[in-house]
């Protein structure tokens, strides 16, 4: 192909689209990659000394109070039961329960930041993962027909793709500020025992769930990355003028396959441990 016709080929159809959708895939993956390894402390610390400052010890302070409501609770649900007495055993279960509460309300932020900072370091060992290139230096016809036929639902697919992983991030950060701000509400129900105390240990699965969200995502990037770019798509062996056709389907396949992925990992995580 003439050289004056591969250019302009490739400034109609090319350009325009390639640029774009290689600028906002890597821009978004560059975010993503880059808050993998910042804990919710880190990520916004204006966020973080709000919710810690300002919206934590209101939530702690009705913690308190519900810690005593649930407390009666418990015991009118004791002594309403006609088929069991009430036993010293079961005021000191009471006592021990109100006990170890109270000491989780006490640690709660402290325990919490450390688990959120341990999430972050882990996820920061296993990230990292192989893209393709986007671009063939060979403007051969297959190229320059992929652009031509393609090139708006390449980038569709990169800007769609590419959000999907960036909110699928992004978002679990507003999960993990909101699990804070609600566990000295949720705790307390421990102290009520027989079944009321099946909020805290929801509470607790969600945010076991959310916190090492990140890790298995991570994990999958680096999994499907390798993998993905591992693919071998047929040769077109009738020319290898084609070639640049089927570097762009590899693209879009890629960026699909990782999308999915990394969307399907938190229910694949709830799924799995039944959180």
């Amino acid at each position: 192909m003439a050289e004056w016709v591969s250019e302009l080929l490739s400034d109609m159809f090319m350009g325009p689209f390639f640029v774009a959708a290689k600028w906002i895939w890597n821009w978004c993956m560059g975010l993503c990659t880059g808050v993998m390894t910042k804990s919710p402390q880190t990520f916004s610390a204006e966020t973080w000394q709000f919710v810690t400052g300002t919206l934590y010890p209101w939530s702690l302070a009705i913690g308190v109070a519900c810690l005593n409501l649930f407390f009666i609770i418990g015991f009118l649900k004791a002594s309403s039961n006609l088929k069991e007495n009430i036993t010293l055993e079961m005021s000191v279960e009471a006592m021990i329960r109100l006990v170890a509460v109270n000491a989780l309300l006490q640690a709660g932020l402290k325990l919490i930041s450390t688990f959120f900072t341990m999430a972050s370091a882990l996820a920061g060992q296993v990230a990292g993962f192989q893209q393709p290139e986007f671009f063939t230096s060979d403007h051969d016809i297959g190229a320059n027909l992929f652009w031509w036929l393609f090139g708006f639902g390449y980038f569709l697919v990169a800007v769609v793709c590419a959000i999907l992983i960036f909110l699928t991030l992004y978002g679990r950060y507003i999960k993990l500020y909101m699990l804070l701000i609600t566990y000295p509400i949720a705790m307390p129900t421990i102290v009520a025992g027989r079944g009321v105390d099946s909020t805290a240990y929801a509470w607790l699965k969600t945010f076991l769930s959310n916190v090492f969200e990140i890790v298995a995502i991570a994990l999958t990037m680096s999994i499907a990355g390798r993998l993905i770019s591992g693919i071998t798509l047929p040769d077109a062996g009738f020319a290898s003028n084609f070639d640049g056709f089927k570097q762009g389907m590899h693209s879009i396949i890629y960026m699909i396959l990782m999308a999915t992925s990394v969307k399907g990992t938190p229910a694949f995580i709830n799924k799995a441990f039944n959180l």
